[in-house]
């Protein structure tokens, strides 16, 4: 028996997918495969979205479930190439104006447990789950800019933008970050720079935290307004997250974390797309 469903995206995503893997089969001179661009980014793009089964989705095209698993590396590692690096992520940001501001913050994916000494590192203690920690930046509106690399769950939010060293890298195209209260002390980072090239002498970059209650000392109201404010302006990157996760092989990720990385900038290209046909469609309606 074989049932159909509907795959929630646009037709001009299934063509660009296509078209990358039409032109990488051109390259490399394939003669003939079992399914056609059109058929194989079909089958990648159920994959991505729904996340169904390998062995299901690849009996109901004549296939195994590797050779559908193969046709998934294939088409992500093509999407990945086309994912935007930081620094012209950076530059498009910083050409707007001073006004903008960029909104970092990090997000678990989920993962089966590990063996050995990958089981202890890939254990989030704050969720209390086995998975790999991923930071993005968005503008004000909640639009995705980038995706980090995959990191061991363990890592702490502020120490994965360390060790990316985000924090320099915003700073050399005059973005000022905001990020909750995961980020609280990356501010400590500017007070113990002495010298910047950027500043020309002592660093005055900002880094945008709400405030934090500390022992005997609770919040006045003021400092409760502006977090107010603060976690308004924030809400948007969880709209960011929730466009990334709406692809739902992330609920689990089944696939071996060497391929976690490709697969993030891989959907992040996808999410890009569907959000500027998106907008093309509201631009052109009356």
């Amino acid at each position: 028996m074989s049932y159909q469903v509907t795959l929630p995206l646009s037709r001009s995503t299934l063509q660009m997918l296509a078209e990358l893997i039409r032109a990488h089969r051109r390259q490399l001179r394939s003669r003939w495969r079992k399914a056609t661009p059109a058929e194989q980014a079909l089958v990648v793009l159920a994959v991505l979205r729904h996340d169904p089964r390998l062995a299901h989705l690849g009996a109901g095209m004549g296939v195994s479930a590797s050779t559908v698993r193969r046709w998934l590396l294939e088409a992500i590692t093509l999407l990945a190439a086309r994912a935007t690096r930081l620094n012209r992520v950076l530059r498009r940001q910083a050409a707007l104006g001073e006004a903008a501001v960029v909104l970092v913050d990090g997000t678990l994916i989920r993962t089966r447990r590990r063996t050995g000494r990958a089981n202890r590192a890939h254990y989030s203690g704050k969720h209390k789950q086995h998975g790999l920690v991923v930071l993005a930046l968005t503008d004000q509106t909640g639009r995705l800019l980038w995706v980090s690399a995959a990191l061991p769950g363990r890592t702490a939010d502020i120490t994965a933008a360390r060790r990316l060293g985000l924090r320099e890298r915003l700073h050399e195209h005059g973005l000022p970050p905001a990020g909750d209260k995961g980020f609280q002390g990356w501010h400590k980072d500017v007070r113990t720079t002495r010298d910047c090239p950027a500043c020309e002498g002592r660093c005055e970059q900002i880094v945008l935290t709400p405030f934090k209650a500390e022992a005997n000392r609770p919040l006045t109201k003021a400092q409760k307004q502006a977090n107010a404010v603060f976690a308004a302006m924030r809400c948007a990157v969880e709209g960011g997250f929730a466009a990334l996760k709406h692809w739902h092989i992330l609920d689990k990720l089944r696939l071996d974390t060497r391929h976690a990385t490709t697969l993030l900038r891989a959907l992040l290209v996808l999410t890009q797309h569907e959000q500027s046909v998106r907008d093309a469609a509201r631009s052109s309606t009356p």
